[in-house]
């Protein structure tokens, strides 16, 4: 055997092979992930709910119409003839405005005076405004705030869920390349030894090895033919696996097609001059996300506050008692008052909310915490990664040197099949940490776009 043959080991961990299938590099496959992935698809209906639930807020504020019509006859003539009909309107602004119209007609033998009003009847305009409890907010208005809020959460909620995806799916993807690279490097052992194999059995056959020295390196083959199958198994579950993330528009498994790109050869640690904690912050979805819920919380606080406060509501309106006629209005003025005495109930309400307002205020911290510890993993997990290829590059050459001098031993009979054997069992363990170490670097570099939430 010469020593090209085992350069071609070292050579399977930067190339692939590609003239069979085309390359499916990450970015394609992420790609393909987001555009039809079923949960990103059901996620992306998020921002519509959220435009809904600010339209059925906004409806609240809407103009309502109330209509009521009563008509009674006796012996030819009108024994009631009522119509009362209102336009209310009400205003999303401070105070919490609403402006009326009405207009009444009430006629007929038997109508309470109170309604009685003369043949063309009469109309109003008017306003009412709370004077203490919802000055500043009502349910109303509450409701539209944290609706207001929704398409933001819905984003936030989103993303989350598109960052994770892609974390698993790009995980995944490093991980069908390194169980690839590793049966490339199982096969390459497993030809060198049935190389030798054949040349013993010719020597074998005539008289220049002993029988025993057949059986030996048989025994070779078989135990990496057996890896070579181990490691065939390890990938095609690792193709299985990120298959599993690719689907068509229509909603159906999509088969996987090519070979994934090469792993990362050299370790590039520039990209660590631009991490920072505080990016991570405006970047990260969960902290986006937490941001909104304090916001909701706070909402609620506020509107809870406004029920301690009595409730007192002012209306004001001008009439006129007989619609078409009157030049000067006249006016109505009312007061409403209505509170529980103890506020008890009110006082829990706004307690309950203070306490949802600091658990969200300390959830954020603990968002924040954690986003924190993500960065700095994924830190750690890039340099300790480079370093493990730096000295699994060592180790490679090394061994490399080592089996080239056991080889030439071989060759002068200065050495045995055993001693050869481990040779190149501990030089495919080299080559198989080192391919170890580059798929980590691959993978820590996913977590480190993750964790900046930038992926």
């Amino acid at each position: 055997m010469r020593s090209s043959i085992l350069l071609l080991i070292l050579a399977t961990l930067s190339t692939l092979p590609s003239t069979a299938q085309d390359i499916l590099t990450l970015r394609e496959y992420l790609q393909q992930v987001e555009l039809t992935h079923p949960s990103l698809r059901s996620a992306s209906f998020e921002p519509d709910l959220a435009e809904a639930e600010i339209r059925n807020s906004l409806g609240r504020f809407d103009p309502k119409l109330d209509v009521q019509y009563t008509y009674k006859e006796k012996d030819g003539a009108d024994k009631l003839n009522l119509f009362n009909g209102a336009l209310e309107l009400p205003l999303d602004m401070i105070f919490g405005p609403k402006i009326k119209a009405t207009y009444a007609r009430g006629i007929g033998t038997d109508v309470n005076p109170q309604s009685a009003t003369s043949l063309s009847g009469e109309a109003g305009l008017g306003i009412s405004l709370p004077l203490f409890q919802g000055v500043f907010t009502d349910p109303r208005r509450n409701q539209l705030r944290k609706a207001m809020l929704r398409p933001d959460l819905a984003a936030a909620q989103f993303r989350m869920e598109r960052n994770a995806l892609l974390r698993t799916a790009a995980w995944r993807y490093w991980d069908w390349a390194e169980a690839l690279t590793a049966v490339s490097v199982a096969d390459s052992v497993y030809r060198l030894v049935e190389a030798r194999a054949m040349m013993t059995s010719r020597r074998a056959r005539s008289g220049e090895n002993s029988a025993i020295d057949t059986i030996e390196v048989l025994q070779e083959v078989a135990r990496r033919q057996g890896e070579v199958l181990r490691a065939l198994r390890m990938a095609e579950q690792a193709a299985v696996d990120v298959s599993v993330f690719l689907w068509t528009g229509a909603g159906e498994p999509r088969p996987l097609t090519g070979v994934p790109e090469s792993l990362p050869s050299v370790a590039d640690t520039s990209a660590l001059a631009l991490v920072s904690v505080a990016k991570a912050y405006l970047q990260r979805p969960e902290v986006r996300r937490t941001d909104m819920l304090q916001q909701t919380a706070r909402l609620d606080s506020g509107l809870a506050r406004e029920y301690l406060r009595p409730f007192v509501e002012l209306e004001g309106s001008l009439l006129t008692y007989d619609v078409g006629k009157s030049l000067a209005p006249d006016y109505r003025v009312g007061l409403t008052i209505s509170q529980p005495l103890l506020f008890r109930s009110a006082s829990a309400q706004a307690e309950v909310a203070e306490i949802t307002v600091r658990r969200a205020d300390l959830q954020r911290a603990i968002v924040e915490r954690f986003v924190a510890a993500d960065v700095e993993n994924s830190v750690i997990a890039i340099r300790r990664a480079s370093e493990r290829m730096e000295a699994a590059q060592n180790e490679v050459s090394l061994a490399e040197q080592m089996v080239t001098a056991e080889r030439r031993k071989l060759e002068a009979g200065e050495s045995a099949l055993l001693t050869i054997n481990l040779r190149e069992r501990f030089y495919a363990e080299a080559l198989l940490r080192l391919l170890s170490a580059r798929a980590d670097w691959a993978r820590a570099l996913v977590a480190l776009s993750w964790s900046m939430g930038t992926i």
